[in-house]
């Protein structure tokens, strides 16, 4: 009776992934005719088509990309800072305080491998 059961569930996944299969492939070919869609509709509205399209690649990637991956001058940030500060304060800088805790903790390593700062205790750093 049990391998029956057994016999029987393992029929029934085996049915259901062939079904996601079909499902997966459907959804892909989808997707392609509506890139081909907006391809002819971009054709159609005079916009340049290629990596300028609408959809293009780069653009994607910009997208995704998000405040964290915009370039900061760590020099004016640094210009700004009081001359004696934390990561705390750092985190709190407009500019700055959009990077991680441990992108800022490298950030104050690099200074003070460069001689900009110098730390004067455990989380606290001066101007030098």
């Amino acid at each position: 009776m049990a391998a029956d059961l057994r016999v029987s569930v393992k029929r029934q996944i085996d049915r259901l992934k062939k079904e996601l299969a079909v499902a997966t492939g459907r959804v892909a070919a989808l997707r392609d005719e509506i890139k081909r869609h907006e391809l002819v509709y971009d054709m159609l509205d005079g916009r340049k088509t290629g990596k300028g399209s609408r959809r293009g690649r780069s653009e994607v990637g910009a997208l995704k990309r998000g405040p964290r991956g915009a370039m900061i001058d760590w020099t004016a940030v640094l210009a700004t800072l009081p001359d004696q500060f934390t990561l705390d304060s750092l985190l709190a800088h407009e500019t700055a305080g959009e990077k991680t805790r441990a992108y800022l903790r490298q950030v104050v390593s690099r200074w003070s491998k460069e001689g900009r700062i110098r730390r004067t205790g455990r989380g606290m750093y001066e101007k030098t």
